[in-house]
């Protein structure tokens, strides 16, 4: 082994130190005593015994300088740190010289295993410091934020991206070391807030790269976090996490309320009968009985949808509620009427029909019995002489025709008047002897109690997409109508 180290005017005392480090990096350890241990800590004559920072184990110094032999130095092994000083008398005064040597070569290899920290997020922070010989480059495809990156990965787990954050450059005269922070691209955080009936705002903001959201997107914008790009989506979904609007369309809330709804007032066909002395005298009316406004219980249905129709399917939803689907819309498009026709006192004909608003007929004629009557000629004709009602009838006969078919409803009373023309009175009208009449009640919507119906369906522009698509928003108010 050699007694000098680098120059003539460094000896080696006892042995070099050697440490191993990472990727098989080594540090080296050398004391040296100055061969002029008055003259050589002068500045005068530091170029003697102080080499330059970053010089190889193996140059020789400028002055009186040492190659070393074959095998004694290690490669790459570059000057870190010098000190100097005397020692104590008990330690033989001598000047002493500490060289201190690192393996430092031309490309970056990391100085220790990565620095991982786990965010509350879920996300992980990864923190690299590697090392070279002074003046190295930068690697190209290590320095551009947010697009270069890793596949980081611990133990046997899948190997998670993370893209470069910040970096940060040390330089001496001996080394560049280069230390840098990558984070994992993903979820950094979600949000929500209830916006309206059952729609929920999700706002997902997501590091380096978009992820999968689910709905339709109302808003995206762009931000910053430790240096990599932010991406912010709102997008709307229901209570389930569901997109508003998946299939062309979304039930998204259901709750009850009262509704006002008028029950349709009442026509029907009622007798009466006055009774003097064994005398009956038969009354025959049409009998009011008004409509009526109400609060019922309803099912409200929001549904949100891409289009901007209303079907014939809203007029027959199903909510889900016991009783099934609505049976139809309720929306009367025509209303009960009522019709005479006959000959009154003093023989005088009439013909009226009067229509009521809001009304529907019950077809059941209460009061009213038929009555086979006298044989006779009499034949009643309707709509102008097109119809025969009765043929070949007699004083006093009365039979009832009604019709219970949706679409069609209808009850009619077709009579001859007593002979006398003094016991028939029909709606106020005392019908002349032995003359026919008609009473009838016709039209109208049929009774809604007990049937299932939708209500009411509301339709209208909700929002807009970042893309301009809009979307609909649709109520549907649904209810099995109770007993009056």
């Amino acid at each position: 082994m050699s007694i000098s180290h680098r120059t003539n005017r460094l000896k080696i005392k006892g042995s070099p130190s050697v440490e191993k480090l990472q990727n098989d990096r080594y540090k080296l350890t050398i004391t040296c005593s100055a061969m002029n241990s008055r003259d050589d800590w002068y500045s005068a004559n530091k170029a003697r015994i102080f080499p330059d920072f970053g010089s190889l184990q193996s140059a020789e110094m400028s002055i009186d300088g040492l190659a070393p032999r074959t095998g004694e130095a290690y490669t790459d092994m570059r000057l870190t740190s010098v000190e100097s000083g005397n020692r104590s008398p008990r330690d033989g005064s001598d000047y002493i010289v500490v060289l201190t040597y690192e393996t430092l070569g031309s490309a970056f290899v990391q100085v220790k295993d990565d620095t991982v920290i786990l965010q509350e997020n879920g996300l992980r922070t990864v923190s690299r410091t590697s090392i070279a010989k002074a003046g190295t480059d930068i690697p190209t495809d290590d320095k551009d934020i947010g697009v270069d990156f890793i596949d980081h990965q611990i133990d046997a787990e899948t190997a998670v991206r993370c893209f470069l954050s910040s970096y940060e450059i040390d330089d001496t005269d001996s080394y560049r070391e280069f230390q840098r922070t990558y984070i994992q691209a993903g979820t950094l955080s979600v949000s929500e807030s209830n916006e309206s009936e059952g729609v929920i705002k999700v706002t997902t903001t997501f590091l380096v790269t978009e992820g999968t959201t689910v709905g339709p997107v109302i808003a995206r914008t762009t931000g910053e976090f430790a240096g990599l790009k932010t991406i912010s989506v709102t997008t709307l979904q229901d209570s389930s996490g569901q997109s508003i609007v998946h299939g062309g369309a979304n039930t998204v809330h259901q709750y009850n309320r009262m509704v006002d709804f008028t029950y349709p007032g009442v026509v029907s066909i009622v007798g009466d009968k006055i009774d003097d002395n064994s005398v009956i005298t038969n009354l025959y009316n049409f009998n009011l009985e008004p409509p009526v406004q109400a609060k019922i219980e309803s099912r409200v249905s929001v549904i949100f949808q891409t289009s901007a129709d209303i079907v014939a399917g809203d007029f027959t939803f199903d909510d889900g509620d016991a009783g099934g689907a609505a049976t139809a819309l309720w929306n009367p498009t025509e209303w009960a009427s009522t019709y005479m026709s006959g000959i009154a006192w003093n023989y005088s004909p009439f013909s009226e029909t009067k229509g009521l608003r809001g009304y529907r007929i019950n077809t059941t004629t209460s009061g009213v019995t038929a009555v086979a009557g006298s044989s006779g000629n009499i034949t009643f004709f309707h709509a102008n002489n097109v119809l025969a009602i009765f043929q070949n009838k007699g004083s006093s006969f009365l039979e009832i025709v009604t019709n219970t078919s949706a679409g069609s409803l209808s009850a009619a009373i077709n009579a001859v008047s007593d002979v006398q023309g003094l016991r028939t009175i029909a709606n106020g009208r005392r019908i002349f002897a032995s003359t026919p009449y008609r009473m009838e009640i016709f039209g109208g919507p049929t009774d809604p109690a007990g049937v299932k119906f939708t209500l009411d369906v509301d339709l209208r522009p909700a929002f807009s997409d970042v893309d301009g698509n809009t979307y609909y928003k649709k109520t549907i108010i649904t209810s099995t109508i109770p007993a009056q």
